[in-house]
């Protein structure tokens, strides 16, 4: 069982295992392992957002892929240091960058994708965090058993989108995004929220609503929505 912790409660041998571990990814091949995992979200084509041509299929498969996403990223991170997790950024009550990631030098030579051409990333913010959403707004989201999953899904990516465009700079160019590590805390915030919502038993039942094909996960066929439906099966947890 991984258990994922907060990135403010990090010790500081965790915090140096989260970076060592994304620096040896991201200094190991050409193209290297980290830029491999961004190529993967460069590649819009995989619909798992509801803009960037995803639409309602995108909006259905934003939560479960990127749920995937971050799971085969932190299964990668482990076979480096079996230790280590990806750490989650409470944005809604922790209103800064957790103060061990707010400056890093981090650059990434991102491949070609069909849709994108090979470029090299520089990490850069811009950061106007005053805005993120509430904690108010995230514990009404969590507790919500009147919405749908179309109607939760699209809320919180909505709240998604905004934090994305509040740390501003590379977080900002969805595509490109994975290129800040920040990208990794944020998900699995936006994971966190998820399972909350999803462990209430008056929500247990809401699922995408997608068709057999759309709800294959590509490019990790055969997982689907429903192989990634719980945390407690993926072995994973909030702490």
């Amino acid at each position: 069982m991984t258990h994922r912790k907060s990135a403010f409660e990090l010790t500081a041998a965790e915090q140096n295992r989260f970076l060592q571990v994304i620096t040896a990814m991201n200094s190991d091949n050409d193209p290297t392992l980290y830029a491999q995992f961004v190529g993967i979200h460069a590649d819009m084509r995989h619909r798992m957002h509801t803009g960037m041509g995803g639409g309602a299929v995108g909006r259905q498969r934003f939560l479960p892929w990127h749920r995937d996403f971050l799971l085969k990223f932190e299964t990668a991170m482990q076979q480096i240091d079996p230790a280590a997790f990806i750490p989650y950024w409470h944005w809604s009550t922790d209103r800064a960058l957790p103060p061990w990631l707010a400056e890093i030098n981090f650059t990434v030579i991102v491949p070609a994708t069909d849709m994108t051409a090979p470029q090299i990333v520089n990490v850069i913010r811009h950061l106007q965090l005053d805005a993120l959403p509430s904690d108010a707004q995230i514990r009404h989201l969590e507790t919500n058993t009147k919405m749908n999953y179309t109607q939760f899904t699209a809320t919180l990516e909505s709240y998604h989108n905004t934090v994305h465009a509040l740390v501003g700079g590379t977080m900002n160019d969805i595509m490109i995004s994975p290129c800040d590590p920040v990208f990794w805390m944020h998900h699995a915030e936006v994971d966190r929220i998820c399972s909350i919502w999803q462990a209430d038993p008056a929500n247990q039942a809401k699922r995408p609503g997608l068709s057999p094909t759309s709800a294959i996960l590509d490019p990790w066929d055969p997982d689907t929505v429903n192989t990634v439906a719980s945390i407690t099966t993926l072995e994973y947890d909030y702490i």
